[in-house]
């Protein structure tokens, strides 16, 4: 069993609960290069790297590097969807939702008006 923050999440996905290396919060380690400022986070923003794609429940995670956005597909020879995500969590949620969503019901009936007869 994977270990879960106050917050809900692995605790290494977390942003306030993830540790460093050095064993402590992320946000608070002089010795880790995590961006503290703002001034920071935009230069992190500039510096925008490829990252590795992901597997959740089937589908997977990739990242657009120009658009700095994630994307999910069902298997590699899939096309990307359509719609994007700003981080990897917003489409890990996305792909838990189009899983979990109940089906449609279908009886078999129209939905029209009734006729008089």
């Amino acid at each position: 069993m994977t270990d879960r923050c106050i917050h809900g999440f692995e605790t290494q996905r977390c942003a306030s609960c993830r540790r460093c290396p050095h064993g402590l919060l992320e946000s608070r380690c002089a010795v880790c290069g995590a961006p503290r400022t703002a001034r920071e986070a935009a230069i992190a923003l500039a510096n925008d790297r490829p990252r590795p794609s992901e597997e959740h429940r089937g589908y997977e995670i990739l990242y657009a590097s120009g658009e700095r956005s994630w994307y999910i597909r069902a298997d590699a020879d899939a096309p990307r969807s359509t719609q994007s995500w700003g981080s990897a969590f917003q489409a890990r949620r996305a792909i838990d939702a189009l899983l979990d969503a109940p089906e449609p019901a279908t009886n078999g009936k129209s939905k029209g008006k009734k006729k008089r007869a």
